[in-house]
């Protein structure tokens, strides 16, 4: 069974067995945009929450974040494709896929058969959103506010700040560099730009990754595009920033090259 409060910021919990057979309580919730706010922070709140309601609950064995898509209106987009005419969708689940799996199993049959339905309108995929302006004026300003991040610094004045399994942003004149630093001590740099529309991403210390703070899109720490809506890698540096006295330049100076996706 899952259970869920109707706070804000919200939480939900579900019991599981563990592989030596012992309960394993699952809490999460504590959502937060991408890109956005200290995610280690909401796991360490996440973690208060369980305890302070369930108090018996041992030693934490895993955290993890998850990402969802949240519509306008909070309705799924299920239906036609805007774009292909043979293609139907199912998208914007904001986390309730199991609802909007089984309307999808209603609805689609008669839609592929060129039938009506009479929940055809509500989750069409080309619906006006004018009901939801508000929501969209808020989110566009939201998501406009962190290109501000091309006028700050870098997270660190030095790549020899960064510790070993660690990332950060750095300032090289007019440009914002994407650092991380493997357990081997090796820095891999890419540019800090996301390809998708230009914003600065930010590194992500609980999932190692680099999370773009304006329309959500992700890579892992080498660069490698792990979610959209950007479609493709951060771009490489033909000659990365050198550091100061450090002794290690050959191999920092090489980026790595591309090789091949928050909920919690």
């Amino acid at each position: 069974a899952l259970y869920w409060d109707t706070a804000d910021v919200y939480h939900y919990i579900r019991v599981t067995s563990g592989e030596d057979g012992r309960e394993v309580l699952l809490v999460g919730g504590n959502d937060h945009r991408v890109g956005q706010g200290d995610p280690i922070k909401q796991w360490f709140e996440l973690e208060a929450w369980g305890r302070k309601w369930f108090p018996q609950v041992g030693d934490v064995v895993a955290r993890w974040s998850g990402q969802v898509l949240e519509p306008a209106d909070m309705l799924a987009h299920i239906g036609k494709s805007p774009d292909i005419d043979h293609v139907f969708i199912v998208t914007g689940d904001s986390g309730n896929g199991l609802t909007h799996g089984t309307i999808a199993g209603l609805m689609l049959p008669s839609l592929m058969r060129g039938e009506s339905h009479p929940w055809a309108g509500i989750y069409d995929p080309k619906r006006s959103h004018l009901h939801a302006l508000g929501a969209l004026v808020s989110e566009a300003a939201r998501s406009s506010a962190p290109y501000t991040d091309w006028l700050r610094g870098g997270d660190v004045s030095s790549i020899d700040e960064i510790q070993p399994g660690n990332g950060a942003v750095v300032r090289k004149g007019l440009h914002l560099i994407a650092a991380y630093r493997d357990e081997a001590g090796v820095c891999h740099m890419r540019s800090a730009t996301c390809p998708h529309l230009r914003g600065a991403v930010h590194w992500n210390a609980g999932e190692k990754t680099w999370d773009c703070p304006c329309h959500g899109s992700r890579f892992d720490a080498y660069g490698r595009v792990l979610n959209g809506p950007a479609a493709k890698d951060l771009a490489t540096i033909e000659e990365p920033p050198k550091p100061k006295h450090d002794k290690r330049e050959d191999t920092q100076r090489t980026p790595i090259q591309a090789e091949q996706r928050d909920r919690r």
